[in-house]
């Protein structure tokens, strides 16, 4: 008959454990992901992405720098551009001030590190922003092409441009040829019919405009405002769906980076699972036997464990914080059967100790199954340690609400009616 408290009981020191190895393990990520500014660079990465027109082939080749340097000359030209605007993009001072640099010594020199062994150099600068609201990624944009300056020279002027936004992005990129071609021209005639009389103020204009604007973004942008237009009954209600559209156009590619970040971070989270496993000697099966056979490490933890449980007096995330600030002080009374310490190391490879005592022919099999036994462990370990420390701190919480059978009940004079009334 299966014993149930038991069965509580070492299920309960077993998550404890787990939450605690993951408490350390989103730490260690935490720290890594904040010192080699992983949010950054794949924010960046994102970025130049969405500007080169979203394309996977686009994106691996912005990080190619072969293909940057070789390959065709236009699609080339093209990727340098997008990595030029968004340099200039981070220059903003809109976005510059969103970035907050390492303080201390070991972050600093950690980065430092990176930067020399790295291939990436985000903006040019030693550290850059981990996050950009739609917003501010609106307006350095459109400020950076200038279109703010030609939409309101278009508006002065008589032009066709008053009836319709995609006319300025149509025409953007021969800004600066056309202003100086002949006026019997095609170019010069379709640059006034936008803007009206091309005079000294208009060729001011252009002659700010960069020249690295990728082609990518402007195909992008003249779609977003052909949708704009349809949603809008004048101009002033277009340019301002406009801006919107391009909010929207960046959140939702953020999104996708998100869930491609998170994803990342699942991978980073198991090889870091393992890594803590192994340095931990956290091996499940030997955890389990050690909670199955001694009753005092059983109490203890369950103890603890309870305890945690029955503190609680907000919501998860705060009594997950609570919880690890208290976990040091707890864990100096609650000696783990986790470690290389000697007494753990021979109860752990007890059997290989006890291997010369048998035949001949079974020694190899005496000494490769606890091995392979304890290798399983760290595995599963591992992977248990990658579900993360909230994962693990629900878990315990339920197991120990079962185990007392059930949660706390309410009063019954504040939440329920007395029978009076």
């Amino acid at each position: 008959m299966i014993n149930l408290p038991l069965v509580f009981d070492i299920s309960i020191g077993l998550i404890f454990i787990y939450l605690t190895l993951s408490l350390i393990a989103s730490e260690l990520q935490e720290y890594m992901s904040t010192v080699l500014q992983w949010r950054a660079k794949h924010l960046n990465n994102s970025i130049e992405s969405l500007l080169s027109g979203g394309s996977e082939a686009n994106s691996a080749d912005l990080q190619n720098e072969s293909v940057l340097s070789d390959g065709n000359e236009a699609n080339s030209a093209d990727l340098q551009n997008v990595k030029k605007l968004v340099q200039n993009l981070y220059n903003d001072p809109l976005i510059n001030t969103l970035n907050h640099g390492a303080s201390g010594i070991i972050e600093k020199k950690m980065r430092k590190v990176t930067r020399i062994l790295g291939k990436q150099n985000i903006a040019s600068k030693k550290s850059a922003a981990s996050y950009i609201p739609s917003e501010t990624f609106t307006s350095t944009l459109l400020q950076t092409l200038k279109l703010p300056e030609l939409i309101q020279k278009a508006r002065m002027g008589n032009g066709e441009s008053k009836e319709n936004l995609s006319l300025i992005l149509a025409s953007y990129h021969e800004l600066k040829t056309a202003i100086e071609a002949p006026p019997d021209s095609e170019e010069y005639k379709n640059i006034k019919k936008v803007y009206g009389d091309v005079d000294h103020e208009l060729k001011t204009i252009v002659k700010t405009l960069p020249d690295y604007v990728p082609h990518s973004v402007i195909t992008s942008l003249s779609a977003l405002a052909k949708r704009s237009q349809f949603k809008a009954n004048n101009l002033d209600e277009e340019l301002n769906q406009f801006r919107q559209e391009v909010e929207t156009w960046f959140d939702r590619s953020m999104e996708r980076a998100s869930g491609v970040y998170k994803r990342n971070s699942k991978g980073i989270a198991l090889v870091i699972g393992f890594i803590l496993a192994i340095l931990t000697n956290t091996d499940t099966f030997h955890v389990i036997s050690r909670l199955s056979r001694d009753s005092a490490l059983r109490a203890g933890l369950t103890q603890y464990a309870n305890q945690a449980a029955l503190n609680q007096n907000a919501s998860q995330e705060n009594n997950l914080t609570e919880f690890k600030q208290n976990l040091d002080q707890e864990l100096d009374s609650v000696s783990l059967p986790i470690g290389w310490t000697v007494n753990n190391y021979c109860q752990q490879f007890d059997d290989l100790r006890d291997c010369t005592k048998r035949n001949e022919h079974k020694k190899w099999q005496s000494r490769i199954i606890p091995i392979l036994r304890t290798i399983l462990g760290w595995i599963i370990s591992g992977i248990a340690v990658s579900m993360g420390a909230p994962f693990w701190f629900q878990l315990l919480n339920k197991f120990i609400n079962v185990r007392n059978t059930g949660s706390k009940p309410v009063t019954y004079t504040k939440d329920r009616p007395s029978s009076n009334s």
